[in-house]
C-alpha cells in the first residue's frame, strides 16, 4: 500500500473508534492477528515501519 492508502484506513479505524465509543455502536469485536501486532507496538511505544506485507 502506498502512503495515501494507509492514511485512509488509518482515518477509517480512528472513525470506527469513535463509533464503538458510544453506546450504540459497542459491538465488542476482538482483535485479529494483525490489530494485536499494532495495538502491542503502539502500546510498547514500538511502532516501526514495516518493510514488507504481512499476509
Amino acid at each position: 500500500m502506498n502512503v495515501d492508502q494507509h492514511l485512509k484506513v488509518a482515518q477509517w479505524h480512528i472513525e470506527q473508534a469513535r463509533l464503538h465509543a458510544t453506546s450504540e455502536h459497542a459491538c465488542g469485536c476482538p482483535a485479529n492477528d494483525h490489530d494485536q501486532k499494532a495495538i502491542d507496538a503502539v502500546e510498547a511505544n514500538l511502532i516501526l515501519e514495516e518493510k514488507t506485507c504481512s499476509l
